[in-house]
């Protein structure tokens, strides 16, 4: 147990330098064999917080169930369990379905859901796992403009059930976006929006650069569900609009046109800033005020705004930003969970940034 006792040094440690409460994944993978009895797999960081598996209430669109008594856990982590043969009448459909893990008592777990379907839109994480795939619990990439911070975590397909990392899936995939101008040369300097938010399609100026001379954005990666939006810089038009869902080692191409390439191309890039809030974590004893600082080379339009969105991407509340970039915002009675803050301008997000909530 040496090397969870050090995982967990680490996971205290950094909780301790950023203030906020770390959310491990406990599922590392779910999949289904040739007889549709779903599989899941528990990594090393399910064992954060004192993990019990006989605690974990397995939920989907049949109800919800638990281990039986008799089941033993492993004393190691990594450990694989086939739900349909230790959980009596449990039942998942394989084309259609969702998977929910929450736990009892609740402690710091916020729950972890899994959907699937055919459908193309935001209801489901997947497309229907093939045979030998799998899904893969990952970290989604957000850039802040002066680093890379993990602030979400979601799901993405792996082409087998077993890698050596249980949250690293061993496929990934290419996505390839081309822009031209209406006289057919290649269009550079256009912004790619891209989001991988889990409820709702907030674009991420800051994890994408523009098209390149060639009028090329490519991104290698993870198979997971990825809005993509690009926008005319003359007219504001949609040029192109996708939601993926990737398959693993799949190649998608993406082709649009637009009027011209603006003289001003550069105004269409994003600000280099940063949202910083204190405190990061809203307890009881902390009350519901928090500070916010826009940390930025630019300085802010007078029309800046903040809003405050749900994990389902709901809008809760809204405040004025001042030219300054610095306020204090009493923020509404919050249930526990996650919560997100952006800074916009216009309608373009400039920052965003995480709140938890704990009460």
């Amino acid at each position: 147990m040496k090397t969870v006792s050090f995982l967990l040094l680490i996971l205290m440690g950094l909780t301790g330098l950023s203030g906020n409460v770390l959310v491990p994944r406990f599922l590392a993978r779910v999949w289904f064999d040739d007889a549709d009895d779903c599989f899941v797999m528990f990594g090393d960081e399910a064992w954060w917080d004192g993990f019990e598996v006989s605690d974990l209430c397995f939920t989907t669109s049949a109800g919800s169930f638990y281990l039986s008594p008799y089941y033993t856990q492993p004393s190691e982590p990594v450990f694989v369990i086939n739900l349909n043969q230790e959980i009596p009448g449990f039942t998942i459909q394989r084309n259609e379905d969702f998977l929910r893990l929450s736990c009892t008592p609740a402690r710091y777990f916020y729950p972890e859901e899994l959907r699937w379907g055919p459908q193309n839109d935001i209801s489901v994480h997947i497309h229907p796992l093939a045979p030998g795939q799998s899904a893969v619990r990952v970290y989604a990439p957000d850039y802040f403009g002066h680093g890379e911070y993990d602030t979400g975590i979601t799901w993405a397909k792996d082409s087998q059930t077993i890698s050596p990392d249980p949250y690293t899936p061993a496929s990934t995939y290419t996505l390839n976006v081309h822009l031209e101008d209406i006289n057919g040369s290649p269009a550079a300097g256009i912004t790619v929006y891209s989001s991988y938010f889990e409820y709702a399609t907030v674009y991420d100026q800051y994890y994408n650069d523009p098209t390149n001379s060639s009028g090329n954005w490519e991104r290698t990666g993870n198979a997971k569900r990825r809005s993509i939006l690009v926008k005319d810089p003359q007219t504001n038009n949609t040029v192109i609009q996708e939601l993926l869902f990737p398959e693993p080692g799949e190649t998608i191409q993406l082709n649009g046109v637009v009027s011209s390439v603006s003289s001003n191309a550069s105004a269409q890039l994003p600000h280099t800033g940063v949202l910083s809030l204190y405190p990061s974590l809203l307890t009881l004893s902390s009350g519901n005020t928090i500070n916010l600082k826009y940390e930025s080379s630019s300085l802010l339009g007078h029309k800046s705004e903040l809003h405050l969105y749900d994990l389902r991407g709901r809008l809760l509340s809204g405040k004025e930003m001042p030219s300054a970039g610095e306020t204090f915002w009493d923020l509404p009675k919050l249930g526990s969970g996650i919560y997100f803050i952006t800074l916009s301008e216009g309608g373009r997000i400039l920052a965003r940034n995480r709140i938890t909530v704990l009460k």
